[in-house]
């Protein structure tokens, strides 16, 4: 029953947010700071769901390629508050599509990209580092590419770690612990959300031919530190 009870609800908070969000956009739009603003937004509905975020020491947003892993629709309502400041997020052409919020997602400054299409996908990966350097502002990714939906942390594609080559930019990870494991909406205390960055790494000196083992090597420390999280979370909660 509050599992029906919180996914009602997620459906028509949904909306409401997208409304909101679309009147911040038309008073100021692409402004660099409304998808965290709006992200934000969602996150209130955390306290609906019973989930407890917990946020790790953050240092202060620095211009950089951040990337996150990408779990479920979830990930909307609980990884607000650790977006970085002054960014465009990259998200595939379809979220385009979605009534309103594509509109949004536009009108807010972010940039789509059509991985099905090499020829675009590479053009929007120009726009995004014309962006960078002329904007001076961070691009945040999702480098799987897809939601893992269960299945944990999936291969990362290369886009991400060229464009932050060609930008000459840093990579900041950052590390969502998981959700399938940890949160249960069917509960009352639904379960907690961990988020951690990673300190940056540094792409100077590195050329495109790099890109696949920069994937490589941010992935595999990703998946260390999340898989690290879970356990904390079960011996926490007992369940370790």
């Amino acid at each position: 029953m509050l599992l029906i009870f919180r996914t009602v609800f997620l459906a028509l908070y949904f909306p409401v947010v997208c409304l909101v969000g679309l009147v911040i956009c038309l008073f100021r739009p692409f402004n660099r700071n409304n998808s965290r603003l709006i992200a934000m937004l969602f996150g209130y509905a955390r306290f609906i769901m019973g989930v407890r975020l917990t946020i790790g020491p953050q240092p202060e947003s620095i211009q950089a390629i951040y990337v996150t892993n990408h779990q479920s629709t979830l990930d909307m309502f609980l990884y607000g508050e650790s977006l970085p400041d002054n960014m465009a997020i990259l998200g595939k052409h379809s979220l385009g599509y979605i009534p309103l919020f594509g509109l949004i997602f536009w009108l807010a400054g972010n940039i789509f990209i059509n991985r099905g299409d090499k020829s675009k996908a590479h053009g929007a990966m120009q726009v995004a580092a014309d962006i960078v350097k002329d904007k001076g502002c961070s691009v945040y990714i999702f480098p799987e590419g897809t939601r893992s939906n269960g299945r944990g942390l999936l291969p990362f594609k290369a886009g991400a770690f060229i464009l932050a080559i060609e930008a000459g930019l840093p990579i900041v990870p950052l590390c969502a612990s998981s959700t399938h494991k940890n949160i249960n909406l069917n509960r009352w205390n639904a379960g907690e959300c961990r988020i951690e960055q990673l300190p940056p790494i540094s792409t100077e000196g590195l050329t495109r031919a790099d890109a696949k083992a920069l994937a490589q090597q941010v992935q595999a420390q990703m998946k260390a530190r999340i898989d690290l999280m879970d356990t904390e979370i079960a011996q926490d909660e007992g369940r370790g």
